[in-house]
Parts: structure tokens; sequence; C-alpha cells
């Protein structure tokens, strides 16, 4: 029988050993290329929520951050309250020596500035503001103010009668209609007393007043005027009584007649015309008449006669 026998040479051993080392080499380089490739992914999973974390950091602070508060001395009796914010304002509130609470229009807005006018003494303001996220701050300080001008309205005929006085000298006066602020008319006035008469405009309007001595104390005044003209008043006679005739252009409200020395009578109207008649007596006859409308104006006369 025949037999083949297979003989290994050294060759062949060489080869296969080749092979086999090969081989490992590409198992270690793959794992290698496999711990390496790990590696990287957790660097970069790391860097992500490291820098999740920061920004969430910095948001953080963003949402913590409350309105600004400051104040604004406008002159020695008038302060604007100021408030900011990198947010929308939801509410701002103050007081003034722990009396009422008063509230601020905000709208919304991320800036807000109020006109306060303060009191005569010292006055402790406290301000409260309060952001869309709840988010609040608060501003506490102390003014004191001096005596302030005061400023006294009356209607004479078709005009108004403005009286300003103060402790110290007037600097000036101004004043405008309604909004019409660009023509305010300011004069100027160095003494502690002064009267400005003002002429009405016809229809319902808003006067508006502001006074300040030299020493910056402030005071305003608005006043809703209605443009008027007095009642017209007529008193003659026809020898035997004094005949009085009235009226006026929307309403007269009542009339007041003082006869010879008898005393004073008043008689309410409700009318544009008014009229009457007193008898003459025998010697000096006197009488006043004086009739109002509606608004408040008024006419009077004084007449004499003598009945033989």
């Amino acid at each position: 029988m025949n037999q083949i026998l297979s003989i290994e040479t050294p060759q062949d051993r060489k080869r296969k050993t080749g092979k086999t080392s090969l081989h490992s080499n590409v198992v270690v380089f793959a794992i290698i290329l496999l711990i390496f490739g790990i590696g990287m992914a957790s660097v970069g999973v790391y860097s992500y929520f490291q820098n999740t974390a920061n920004n969430n950091s910095g948001l953080v602070v963003s949402q913590n951050t409350k309105p600004v508060i400051t104040i604004e001395r406008e002159s020695a009796s008038v302060i604007n309250i100021v408030v900011t914010h990198d947010k929308p304002i939801s509410k701002i509130t103050y007081t003034i020596n722990n009396g009422e609470t008063k509230p601020i229009e905000c709208n919304g807005n991320s800036e807000v500035k109020e006109r306060v006018e303060l009191p005569v003494g010292q006055s402790n303001i406290i301000i409260n503001a309060e952001d869309i996220n709840g988010m609040s701050s608060s501003y506490q300080s102390t003014y004191q103010v001096e005596q302030q001008p005061t400023i006294t309205l009356e209607q004479v005929d078709n005009k108004i009668q403005v009286t300003t006085e103060s402790t110290i000298n007037i600097d000036y006066i101004m004043y405008y209609w309604d909004e019409d602020t660009q023509n305010a008319r300011q004069d100027t006035i160095n003494d502690v007393k002064n009267v400005t008469l003002i002429d009405v405009l016809e229809g319902m309007h808003t006067l508006n007043i502001k006074v300040v001595d030299i020493e910056g104390n402030e005071t305003t005044k608005s006043q809703k005027v209605k443009g008027d003209t007095k009642p017209t008043l007529k008193v003659t006679t026809d020898k035997k009584s004094f005949l009085i005739k009235a009226s006026d252009d929307e309403n007269l409200t009542k009339v007041e007649i003082t006869f010879n020395s008898g005393e004073k009578t008043t008689e309410e109207i409700n009318g544009k015309e008014y009229s009457n008649s007193i008898e003459l007596q025998p010697g000096i006859n006197t009488l006043i008449v004086t009739v109002y409308n509606a608004n408040g104006l008024s006419e009077t006369s004084k007449v004499k006669y003598t009945k033989e």
C-alpha cells in the first residue's frame, strides 16, 4: 500500500507563525481603535453636558435679576421715580410717610418713569417694583422740602385771577391750557406775591399752572374752567316802579334784590330771562340787584331815583 506522508518543513512553520502574528496584531489594533473611539465619545459627551450646565447656570442668573430703582431729583419738591430692567415690569408702587400706597402704570415696559411732587416737610418714600417672573426689589429714601408757594384761582368776569404767594421770592409762574405745553407762557416774578390775569377760552378747558420759588420749591395746580360771559342786567324806571330785566345765553340761577333800607331778598331762577318790577315810594329810592348764571358769574346794578 502506498502511503503519502505529510512532512512540515521549517519554511511552512515560519509561514504559519507569520500568519498567526499578523492576525493577532490586527485584533490588537482593532481593540485599540475601539478604546480610542470610546474615549473620544466620552470626552464629547462630557463637553456637551459641561456646556449645557454652564449655559443653564447663566440662564438661572439672568432669570434671577431684579428691577433697578433709582431717583432723579428734578427740583426741591419734585422727584422722578425711574425703574429699569432686562425684562418687562409688571408692578410698581410707592408710599410717602406710610400713607396711601399709590400704583404706577407699567404697561409691560422694561423702563418706567413717574414724576412725584413731595409735600412740605420731611418725606420718607418707599418704592417697590416687581417683574413678570415675580422677582422684586425695593428702595427707600428721605427728602426734605421747604415751604412751597401757594396758588389761588378766582374767576373774575371772563378772566382767571391767579394769586401766588410764598415765604421767599417767587422765581417764575408758568401756565398753559389743556395739553398745549408748546404755547406755555412763563412770567418772571421776583416777589413774594403776585396776581396774574389769564384770559378764559370759550368752552370747557383745563388750566395748568406751575409756580417755582428762587430755591426751586415748586407748586402745580390744574383746574377745569368754563369760558362764559356774565349775565346782562338792566334796571330802568317808568317813574312809578323800578323795572328789572336780566338774561343769559345759558341759564340764570338766582337774583338778589335790596330795596331801600330793607333786607336783601333772594329768588331762585331757572331760565334764560328774568323780569320784575318794584313800586317806588315817595322820596329817594335805592335799589341794588345782582343776578347769577349757572357758571357762577354775576352782574350787579345799583340805581337811585327820587319820586316826587
